[in-house]
């Protein structure tokens, strides 16, 4: 009977302690072990009870095993309160329910290198020498530029020494800014890219799984524009000789190569070349060249130019000289009546044209020495001696002597053809005369006559000077005389 009161008390206490256990267990698995094993023990000294799964029988278990337990956990007297066990008698209880406890806990409880709830736990390898990989850069090559560097060139990125399988991508850039849509390995270099640095930055990637992407800049830099500077020129004022071939060139560089062109002078705004000049515009170069035979000053301008900008203007002003002396011209002037007669000669042909004027009247003879292209000389081309000159007429009644400009005259009387030769420093020319008769009333009684006149007039080389200055400036002009003996020149070839 008192076994059946001892069973029936204990087996609803070892019940409960091991639905208490289970659940204690459960939630206290993810601790540390020894709260596990803390927690799995109870006072009652139910822990056996509760590791194992057979269900509690009406057979009691051994007399040392059976009362073992209740009579640590039950009290001597009924009528008494429940006292806990001493410590002695209580720790073998403890240790054998320690041990599977703490075995239990540690099938349950994470490890070291698990990852708290709610994470990922890491991957783990096995071998205490392996290493996690770290990935690598791309070793890298070179980066150059080939190519032209003109507006309109193309321009290359040249790689060497990638590992082999290595993949590329490119972005241009203009003054260290990226170029808007240059990301091929070739580029055209534009206007926009003229006067500034242009770079290409090449990214280049392995062909290994884990190789990091590597940036080179090219290490030569494009310089797509330089203004234009002259690098040669003639000089500003030049001089050529009628009749001698010519030729000035002037260069220039830049890039791109500019071209090098003839423009207005600021002073004329316009450019003037003798009529055989011809100008070769080309790139980094301008030449003048050819042979003219008349005289004249002439002006305009040079300047190169590229896409960069406008280099320096150069004004020019060409002068065209007389060649040496070669002969005399004669220009005879009457007087003005609106016909404007006047008659011309040359020792250079022979060639002359017919002076036509009335009896009484007087002409001026201009004389002056000219080049063989009828250039008139300036005085300080003339030849030794030139100090006199000798004009004469073959009319009987003809009067030399000077006009008041100080220049030689002749005053024709007697109507009628005559010429007048004019001789100076060696040359001769021969103006042909033709005197027209004019009505002449005589007094009666009177013994008045012509006079006859086949005399000459010589002039000082001062005199001979005065002569041509004279000319130009109050009866006719030397250019004037030289256009017609060069019409009729022209006219009889």
């Amino acid at each position: 009977m008192k076994r059946s009161v001892l069973t029936a008390l204990v087996l609803p206490s070892a019940i409960a302690v091991m639905l208490s256990g289970t659940a204690l267990s459960a939630q206290a698995a993810p601790a540390a072990p020894t709260s596990a094993a803390a927690t799995a023990t109870p006072a009652e000294g139910g822990a056996d009870q509760a590791s194992t799964s057979a269900p509690v029988t009406d057979e009691a278990p051994s007399p040392t095993e059976a009362s073992s337990a209740p009579v640590e956990a039950a009290p001597a007297d009924p009528a008494s309160p429940s006292t806990p066990a001493p410590a002695d008698e209580a720790t073998p209880a403890d240790d054998a329910a320690e041990t599977p406890a703490t075995d239990d806990a540690q099938a349950q409880a994470p490890g070291q290198d698990e990852a708290p709830a709610g994470q990922a736990a890491p991957e783990t390898t096995t071998g205490a020498d392996d290493v996690v990989g770290i990935a690598a850069a791309t070793e890298p090559g070179t980066v150059t530029i080939s190519g032209d560097t003109e507006v309109g060139d193309l321009q290359t990125a040249v790689t060497e020494g990638w590992p082999d399988g290595t993949t590329f991508t490119y972005q241009w850039t203009r003054d260290g800014s990226l170029v808007e849509g240059a990301v091929a390995e070739t580029y055209v270099l534009t206007r926009a890219d003229a006067g500034h640095v242009v770079e290409v930055a090449v990214t280049g990637t392995g062909p290994e799984a884990d190789d990091e992407p590597t940036t080179v800049t090219s290490d030569r830099r494009v310089a797509a524009g330089v203004a234009p500077t002259f690098t040669s020129q003639p000089g500003t004022d030049l001089t050529v000789v009628a009749g001698q071939p010519f030729s000035f060139t002037w260069t220039a560089t830049g890039d791109p190569t500019p071209g090098v062109y003839m423009t207005a002078a600021p002073s004329t705004l316009v450019a003037t070349l003798p009529a055989e000049a011809t100008a070769t515009e080309g790139a980094g170069f301008l030449t003048i060249a050819g042979t003219t035979t008349q005289v004249g000053r002439y002006s305009f301008g040079v300047t190169p130019l590229n896409p960069v900008g406008i280099g320096e203007l150069l004004v020019v002003d060409l002068e065209v000289v007389p060649a040496p002396v070669a002969g005399i011209a004669v220009l005879t002037t009457g007087e003005y009546d609106g016909d404007g007669e006047y008659g011309t000669a040359s020792s250079l042909d022979g060639d002359s044209t017919t002076l036509v004027v009335s009896d009484g009247e007087t002409a001026s003879v201009g004389v002056y020495f000219v080049d063989e292209f009828f250039n008139p000389v300036s005085p300080e081309g003339y030849p030794a001696p030139a100090d006199s000159t000798l004009v004469t007429s073959s009319g009987r009644g003809d009067v030399v002597g000077a006009s008041e400009y100080g220049a030689p005259a002749v005053t024709f009387h007697g109507p009628g053809s005559r010429s007048l030769t004019v001789t100076l420093a060696g040359y001769t020319a021969v103006v042909p005369v033709e005197v027209k008769a004019t009505a002449a009333v005589v007094p009666a009684g009177t013994d008045a006559r012509p006079v006859a006149a086949s005399g000459h007039l010589a002039y000082t080389g001062a005199d001979g000077t005065g002569v041509l200055l004279t000319l130009a400036g109050g009866l006719l002009s030397v250019g004037t005389a030289l256009t017609v003996v060069r019409l009729r020149r022209r006219v009889r070839l």
